[in-house]
């Protein structure tokens, strides 16, 4: 039996080993960090020279709880350290990425991510992870669509057609003009259904804006691209992803300290208020503030990511006071608001006490 029952799960951020995606997963609440499921990339964690340290950052934000794990890309712009050597170890194809597997095998709360990059010994590695007993997910990165059914099958061969398998559609960026995709979304969905009966699917992008000069809002599109797929093959065995608010590719550094920025998430829209003339904790102050006055503000939704912009806005300087902050605030909001979606009671029913 597999360490979670999919069948419950409604929600699949992807998330990797970055601070403020760790505090904003660390600090939800203990019935939202059950109801979700984070697939969680393995990267090198802040400075540190070792993966131990990221994976006890991981624990230290989800606990012991089952969660899928799988191996970010190399990034080509960070200092090498032996942390990086690690991750080239677990990356390394050779036996049917046997280091990847033992990694895997040593511990008992990781779901794994199948590794898919060379497909040489395929079936090898299938059954080495799949015997484990957890679940299985095999995250499908958008250039490799036209394969999936040659993947599909080649997995249901060896899983008993699917059993207690994942396949995560990862379309990486997501845009406004999202009925194309849907309708190649639907193809591939059910492609996998013909090939893996029992396996389920899940779509995952993320359209979180680069640039927020004169934008003040913009649409979910992954959350449209999910429904509309939804409305053809229906939710049974379809479970919703995204990049848990952050962008699909992170950006490169050198384009300065970003304009100081609350940004508020609702069921299908992100609302942004952003100072492009004062600069540091009194104008994260002025915008909270501002937020705070709009009909949008839900003080019942009572989160950390909520108590981090009231605390702001009455001039604690310990809450948002830098993007990172600002960052983790918003992606807790995100992900208690999709792990509950379309049941306001649930999202609100957080059993939190904040003071001020």
């Amino acid at each position: 039996m597999a360490l979670r029952n999919l069948g419950e799960v409604s929600y699949l951020p992807l998330l990797s080993l970055y601070p403020a995606e760790m505090r904003a997963l660390e600090e939800l609440p203990g019935q939202t960090k059950d109801a979700l499921l984070p697939i969680v990339h393995l990267r090198p964690w802040s400075s540190s020279h070792n993966l131990e340290r990221g994976l006890e950052r991981l624990h230290l934000a989800y606990g012991s709880r089952p969660c899928v794990v799988s191996l970010a890309d190399p990034d080509s712009t960070e200092a090498i350290r032996p942390v990086h050597h690690q991750l080239n170890t677990l990356r390394d194809a050779t036996a049917a990425y046997s280091n990847w597997c033992a990694f895997i095998r040593d511990q008992p709360n990781f779901i794994p991510a199948l590794q898919i990059q060379q497909t040489s010994d395929l079936p090898t590695q299938i059954r080495c992870l799949h015997e484990l007993d957890r679940g299985l997910f095999v995250i499908v990165p958008k250039p490799a669509f036209p394969a999936i059914d040659i993947l599909a099958a080649t997995i249901a061969e060896h899983t008993g057609g699917g059993s207690d398998v994942t396949f995560v559609l990862d379309y990486g960026r997501a845009t406004k003009d999202h009925l194309q995709a849907a309708a190649l979304a639907v193809g591939y969905i059910n492609t996998v259904a013909r090939y893996a009966p029992l396996a389920q699917a899940s779509i995952s992008a993320s359209s979180f804006p680069d640039n927020f000069k004169n934008l003040s809002e913009q649409g979910i599109y992954e959350r449209l691209l999910f429904d509309q797929v939804a409305s053809q093959v229906g939710t049974r065995k379809l479970i919703y992803s995204d990049r848990g608010s952050v962008r699909a590719t992170k950006q490169l550094g050198g384009g300065g300290t970003p304009a100081p920025r609350i940004d508020y998430p609702l069921q299908n829209q992100w609302k942004f208020y952003r100072s492009d003339e004062d600069t540091g904790f009194a104008a994260y102050k002025f915008q909270a503030a501002t937020l705070m006055r709009e009909p949008i503000w839900d003080p019942t939704l009572r989160v950390w990511g909520t108590q981090m912009i009231e605390r702001t806005a009455a001039g604690d300087t310990s809450a948002i006071s830098n993007p990172n902050k600002a960052t983790a605030a918003r992606v807790n909001l995100h992900l208690q608001i999709q792990t509950f979606y379309g049941n306001a009671d649930a999202t609100r029913d957080t059993e939190e006490d904040w003071d001020l």
